[in-house]
C-alpha cells in the first residue's frame, strides 16, 4: 500500500476520482456548488502556492484522495474532498492517518469532516464524532412574500459591529461547539465585504442579524441569521424582508444548525424547504507536547571578604594594633 500527498503524476488519478460522483464522501460546505475540481488539480501541480494538501492512498487497482485545508482562524483543519473508490474503504484508515500524522507534527489538533449520512457512516468507525447536524433550506422559485415593514431598531451592519454579533454567536451557540469551533470574531470583521447585513439593536445590544450574499451562484444566494431565543418573533420579518428585495430569478439558499430552532421554524415558515440534512463531523488528533530545553542555572559567586584574603594578611590584627598605642601612650 502507498500512502502519501500527491504529485503531480497523480493528477489523472485524481481527476478521475475528482469526477466520480459515487466515490464522494465529502464534498466540503460549498453546496450547490460543488468543491473546484481545478483546485484539487492545482494542489497536484503546485502543492507549495496553494493553502492546503492533498493525500493519495494506493492499493493494487483500488484509490482514495483526501483534500485539506486549514480553518482560517481556528486551530484546526477541514476537509473538503475525501473519495474513495469501488471497494476502496480499507484504505480511508491509513489515508485518514496520514493526514492526522502531518497535522501533529504541526501542533493542529482537530480535523472537521462536513459529509451527508453516506459520508458519516465512512467516517464514524475511524472515531470521528458527530459534533453538530444542518440543514440546508432553499426558498421558493418565486420571491414573492408578505409586505411585513422591517423590525423597529433595525439598521444596516456597520464594521463595529463585529464585536457584538460575535457575542450575539457566541451566546446561541452550544458551549461544547463553541470550544472546539473556536468563534472569533475576526471571521465577522472579513463577512462585512461579502454580504449585506441588517442587525437589529434594543437598548444598546445586538438581538438579531440577517445577511444575505452579494453574488449568484448557480442561481442561488446565500443567507445567514443568528436570533436570540427570545426574540424569535423578528425572525419572520427580517426573512420575508430578504426574500422581498431578492435578486430576481435567483433562490436563497440557507444552512441552519439544529440549536437554532427559532431561526429553523423562520424560514419553514416562509416556504423554504429542507433539500439536504449533513453533519460535522470532528476527530482529533493526539498532538504531542515538544520537549522544552531544561537549562542548568550556574550560580554566580557574589563578592566577599573572604575573596581577597590578602587584605587579612597585610593588615595587623586588631588586638595587636590596641597593644601599640597603649604602648605609644606610656612613653
Amino acid at each position: 500500500m502507498d500512502v502519501r500527498q500527491v504529485r503531480p503524476m497523480d493528477a489523472p488519478l485524481v481527476l478521475s476520482l475528482a469526477l466520480d460522483e459515487s466515490a464522494h464522501l465529502v464534498k466540503g460546505e460549498n453546496w450547490p456548488e460543488p468543491h473546484p475540481i481545478f483546485r484539487t488539480l492545482s494542489r497536484s501541480f503546485f502543492p507549495v502556492a496553494l493553502g492546503g494538501k492533498t493525500w493519495i492512498a494506493r492499493d493494487n487497482c483500488h484509490a482514495a484522495i483526501l483534500e485539506a485545508q486549514p480553518r482560517r482562524y481556528v486551530i484546526g483543519w477541514d476537509i473538503v474532498r475525501l473519495s474513495a473508490g469501488h471497494e476502496s474503504g480499507m484504505l480511508l484508515e491509513p489515508l485518514i492517518g496520514a493526514a492526522l500524522e502531518y497535522l501533529q507534527s504541526r501542533g493542529v489538533p482537530r480535523l472537521f469532516a462536513r459529509c451527508g449520512e453516506h459520508g458519516r457512516e465512512a467516517l464514524e468507525p475511524l472515531e470521528f464524532q458527530p459534533l453538530a447536524h444542518e440543514l440546508v433550506l432553499v426558498g421558493p422559485e418565486s420571491s414573492a412574500s408578505t409586505d411585513t415593514p422591517l423590525p423597529p431598531n433595525t439598521r444596516y451592519r456597520m464594521p463595529q459591529d463585529a464585536w457584538p454579533l460575535h457575542q450575539l454567536e457566541m451566546e446561541t451557540t452550544p458551549p461544547l461547539i463553541r470550544q472546539f469551533e473556536g468563534l472569533n470574531s475576526q471571521d465577522w470583521s472579513q463577512r462585512s465585504h461579502k454580504m449585506s447585513e441588517l442587525v437589529v439593536e434594543i437598548d444598546g445590544r445586538i438581538v438579531a442579524w440577517i445577511g444575505r450574499g452579494t453574488r449568484e451562484r448557480h442561481g442561488f444566494v446565500q443567507v445567514g441569521m443568528l436570533l436570540r431565543p427570545e426574540c424569535d418573533s423578528l425572525g419572520h420579518d427580517l426573512v420575508h424582508y430578504m426574500m422581498r428585495t431578492a435578486l430576481p430569478d435567483c433562490r436563497l439558499v440557507v444552512r441552519v444548525r439544529e440549536y437554532h430552532d427559532a431561526i429553523l421554524r423562520a424560514f419553514i415558515d416562509a416556504g423554504f424547504t429542507v433539500v439536504r440534512e449533513e453533519t460535522l463531523m470532528l476527530k482529533h488528533a493526539a498532538v504531542e507536547r515538544v520537549p522544552s530545553a531544561k537549562t542548568r542555572l550556574r550560580a554566580v559567586g557574589v563578592p566577599c571578604v573572604q575573596a581577597f584574603p590578602f587584605l587579612l594578611r597585610v593588615a595587623p590584627p586588631l588586638a595587636k594594633v590596641g597593644t601599640n598605642l597603649q604602648k605609644e601612650q606610656q612613653t
